[in-house]
């Protein structure tokens, strides 16, 4: 039988490690979306070069991403959950130190590959802690901290960034990153962790050409590359967009908490949602957050008035919620239990390729249109469109199991 974290004082604890984790982590590669600003004029850099540092994070990281799935099926999820936050740490801290494009490139690509293994090690350790009927809630939790660390990053990096410069900004966090992966190796020892280990020397093996072959896995695999051409693009390029209508630097990543915090919020919704009433329609709450996700984009870039944009952004924000959590309930729920952190970090991969793509798509066409942001508005909507057609040809084939056998539901 599968073990469990059952005592409630302990996945309480998990999940708050967990969130805790992602809310820096999330701080750390958001910061340089604000601090980006005065980066440009300081380092010179034009539209399309800033482009390339906000993307090639999402290079490293998505590389990153399949072998630390890798890892941590492999030695453990607390072992590379605590070299991943001390990796990406240190990186933020050199980020401080770059003094061209060149140099600013390389930290920002090394930083992607430090923060690799974040994701599926967290998910892995939900997979690990908790029974099927709490895994919406649990993920839905933990996906929220990036909305709540965008909310926190968006006043704490703007305000840092002005008071202390950004080079400073980049060290302060750093060091908080590494104080953080102490608390996760005094405190993410779970109970439970001899009992599963022995259980994993008695599992089935599967091989991932099951899951490569699987239709559903290319077909999450994709909606999660378009949605996340969209999520990027907006985390990527509104606090410019928004200073580009008029607004200082602190007002406009104060303005960008406003989604971040309604899309927490959401993302906990959306949780109860999936565990209560959508148990083997989770494709239908993927579909219905794309198709609003587009609806909002052009009403928020057609806005007549920046809080009016801001009304649509934060509806933009709550659609994109309902797509992250249905996704990874998707892949938490249904992926074979001793392959959690690979199926993961493959999927996740297509994300973050998105992530590499979008802020570089949109740097090079506001270069071209001189500014112009309706030709990257186009751009994020036409992913959103396609990612809830992809979506939509998701195979929700239920198959009850017991707890001890391979799930096929999606996998």
């Amino acid at each position: 039988m599968k073990a469990y974290a059952t005592d409630k004082k302990r996945k309480t604890i998990i999940i708050i490690l967990l969130f805790i984790v992602a809310t820096i982590s999330f701080i750390d590669k958001a910061a340089i979306n604000v601090a980006i600003i005065p980066i440009q004029k300081d380092l010179q850099l034009n539209s399309f070069e800033s482009g390339l540092i906000l993307s090639v994070f999402f290079i490293g990281y998505a590389l990153m991403h399949p072998l630390g799935g890798w890892l941590t099926d492999k030695y453990g999820s607390r072992k590379i959950l605590i070299l991943s936050i001390l990796g990406f740490s240190v990186f933020t801290a050199f980020t401080s130190f770059a003094w061209s494009f060149a140099s600013l490139f390389l930290f920002r690509f090394l930083f992607g590959i430090g923060e690799g293994g974040i994701f599926p090690a967290s998910i892995r350790s939900i997979s690990e802690n908790f029974p099927d009927k709490e895994r919406g809630r649990a993920t839905s939790f933990y996906l929220s901290a990036q909305t709540f660390g965008g909310a926190l990053g968006s006043v704490v990096i703007g305000a840092l960034v002005v008071s202390l410069g950004w080079r400073w900004m980049f060290v302060s966090i750093g060091i908080i990153g590494v104080l953080i992966a102490w608390v996760v190796w005094v405190y993410l020892k779970s109970p439970v962790d001899i009992q599963i280990n022995n259980e994993k020397q008695s599992q089935k093996k599967v091989s991932y050409k099951k899951v490569f072959n699987t239709k559903n896995f290319w077909k999450i695999f994709c909606t999660k590359f378009f949605s996340n051409i969209v999520n990027w693009g907006i985390v990527s390029w509104m606090p410019s967009y928004w200073v580009s209508k008029g607004l200082d630097l602190v007002s406009a990543s104060a303005l960008m908490a406003i989604p971040f915090l309604t899309s927490f919020l959401m993302f906990n919704v959306s949780g109860w949602i999936l565990d209560k009433y959508m148990a083997g329609r989770e494709k239908y709450l993927t579909a219905a957050g794309s198709i609003f996700s587009a609806l909002f984009l052009y009403l928020m870039f057609n806005a007549t008035s920046v809080s009016l944009g801001i009304v649509y952004m934060t509806l933009n924000a709550i659609s994109i919620a309902f797509i992250g959590t249905s996704l990874y309930t998707m892949v938490i729920k249904y992926s074979a239990k001793e392959l959690t952190g690979s199926v993961t970090g493959l999927v996740s991969f297509g994300g973050q390729i998105s992530g590499g793509i979008s802020p570089a798509v949109i740097g090079f066409v506001l270069t071209v249109f001189n500014g112009s942001y309706n030709a990257a508005s186009w751009f994020l909507i036409a992913a959103a469109l396609t990612g809830a057609f992809t979506s939509l040809t998701i195979k929700n084939n239920v198959i009850e199991t017991t707890e001890n056998e391979l799930k096929e539901h999606s996998f």
